[in-house]
This record gives C-alpha cells, sequence and structure tokens, in this order.
C-alpha cells in the first residue's frame, strides 16, 4: 500500500467540505476520483500533496513514496528553454554523468596508473557510479524527453523556444509532460485532459496505463475514466466510497445501488401505510369513532 487516508475532515468556517474520508492507494493502482462540483476532490487532492492543511484525520505513506501532483490548469512559469526545463527534472542523473566523465578522465591520466591503490579506488568508483547510472535510466534520458514531448505536441517546436512565449494551454501541457518525466510512485493529476486534442489523450491514455506508478486523477472525460481507471473512489456527500471498475462500471454499481434503495424505501412506506391503517382500525373498534372512514 502507497497511501492511507483516514477519517480526514476539512471545513471552512461553518462549510464542511470534507467528514471522514477515508481511502488507501495501493501500488501500480488506477483510481478515478469522482464526485458532483464542488463535492471536494480538489481539496483532497491538495491535502494529500501537503499543499493544504486537513482539521483532524491522518494520512499514511509508504516510506520513501515520492508524490506529484499537478493542480487544474496549472501552466508552467519558467524562464528556461523547453530543454532546459525537461533537462532539469534529471537534474542529479546530470549531475552524476558529470562525475563520470571526471572519472574517465582520471582513469586516462598517465599519472594515475603509477598509483595502483588509487586507480583501483578510481575504477570501482567509476564502476558503482555506471551502475548506479544506468539503473536510475541515465542512458535513456534524451529518449525519455523526446518521447514525452512528441506525445504532448511538442515534437516540432525549437528545442530553445522559451516557455514564457508559449499560450497558457500550452504551459498546462508542459506542465504535465514535466511531471510525467518525474515519474513519482504517486501521480495525482486534476483535469489533466484540458487543452489536449484527440492525438495527445489518446497518447497520454496508453502512457499512464503502462505508467509504473499508481494514479489518482480527478476528471469529468467519462471515456478517459473508462479508458484508464480500474478503481472509482466517489465523494458523496462529504464521505468517500470506493468501487471496483472503470466509469461505466461504477455507472452500472450506482444505478443498481439506486434501485435497491427505491425498492427498500418503497418497502418501507407500504409498512408504514399498513402500519397506520392497523392504528386506524384498531383505533375505530375500539371507540366505536363514529368518525372513522367507512370502507368503500
Amino acid at each position: 500500500m502507497l497511501l492511507q487516508v483516514s477519517n480526514i475532515r476539512k471545513s471552512y468556517g461553518i462549510d464542511v467540505i470534507l467528514q471522514d474520508i477515508s481511502m488507501q492507494v495501493l501500488e501500480r493502482e488506477r483510481i478515478g476520483l469522482v464526485g458532483v462540483n464542488g463535492a471536494g476532490k480538489s481539496t483532497l487532492l491538495k491535502i494529500i500533496a501537503g499543499e493544504l492543511s486537513f482539521d483532524s484525520g491522518a494520512i499514511h505513506k509508504a516510506k520513501e513514496t515520492r508524490i506529484g501532483y499537478l493542480a487544474q490548469n496549472s501552466g508552467l512559469q519558467s524562464d528556461r528553454t523547453i530543454e532546459a526545463e525537461m533537462r532539469a527534472v534529471f537534474a542529479h542523473l546530470l549531475d552524476a554523468e558529470q562525475e563520470l566523465r571526471q572519472l574517465e578522465q582520471q582513469i586516462a591520466d598517465p599519472e594515475l596508473h603509477n598509483q595502483p591503490k588509487r586507480y583501483e579506488e578510481v575504477l570501482e568508483r567509476y564502476a558503482r557510479r555506471s551502475d548506479w547510472f544506468r539503473e536510475q535510466g541515465g542512458f535513456e534520458i534524451n529518449t525519455r524527453i523526446n518521447s514525452v514531448l512528441h506525445g504532448m505536441g511538442f515534437g516540432e517546436f525549437p528545442s530553445d523556444t522559451k516557455i514564457a512565449t508559449l499560450s497558457g494551454g500550452q504551459k498546462t501541457r508542459l506542465a504535465l509532460a514535466r511531471i510525467l518525466l518525474q515519474s513519482p510512485d504517486l501521480l495525482m493529476l486534476d483535469e489533466p485532459t484540458n487543452y489536449l486534442d484527440i492525438p495527445t489523450l489518446t497518447w497520454l491514455e496508453g502512457y499512464l496505463r503502462s505508467y509504473s506508478g499508481a494514479i489518482l486523477v480527478v476528471s469529468h472525460d467519462r471515456y478517459f475514466l473508462d479508458a484508464l481507471a480500474t478503481t472509482i473512489i466517489e465523494i458523496e456527500r462529504h464521505a468517500a466510497k470506493r468501487y471496483t471498475g472503470n466509469y461505466s462500471r461504477y455507472m452500472e454499481l450506482k444505478s443498481a445501488e439506486y434501485e435497491s434503495e427505491l425498492k427498500q424505501y418503497e418497502k418501507q412506506q407500504d409498512e408504514i401505510a399498513k402500519m397506520e391503517q392497523f392504528i386506524q382500525k384498531k383505533h375505530c373498534t375500539s371507540f366505536d369513532n363514529k368518525t372513522c372512514a367507512k370502507p368503500a
């Protein structure tokens, strides 16, 4: 389990937004978070991301779990170029790559060969860093960046394009591209399909289906949720309820619940009506009340 939310409550003054919200996120799970406008979906994501406080309850996450959150219409603000911004995601790997180049220069230095012990230490350091760099995907940095940028519609943009010159919609798509490259253990997206055309949306669905981490997404796009979600969590009347399956399956289960509740209500009404008739009949019999209605 990556994340456990227990009895979260959030209110603004007398207005209760969330009340006793409990849910869990499992590894590689794809969760669609649904509910009417104002139900508290975005609020819950912000609370989980640590961007918003809550009144009571608890949030527990597995050790080392990295959470990435992209708010609705969250445009990327940066003075960098597209390429520089995307490569900044891999700063730790780029630093390691620079270290490897320096170690290679040391290894090639004839003077180091005259220091056997030091030479072995540098070789060992180089081997360890090379293995780590490979395991972390250091050799695929450019491939990953180019793939995501192409999928998000920036394939034809010059790499030196300044982000500040992009439109609002383009900045939103670029912010989505960056968080995809960050690859957090739990990826939380609030209405990610805004500003996406059909080809980009199709690419995003495929990318997220094969994503290595867990996904928690808020979306009003039922087709997107059908293609991605394996679990639906509905926030209704300040509480959360879990449904297994995609959005269409959720609607089927929700409809069945409504029919069951309606039948139960009608059964209760029938029982109430029968009880009232029994009481009225008993009352008329006991007191010989002339005002009692006569049978038709």
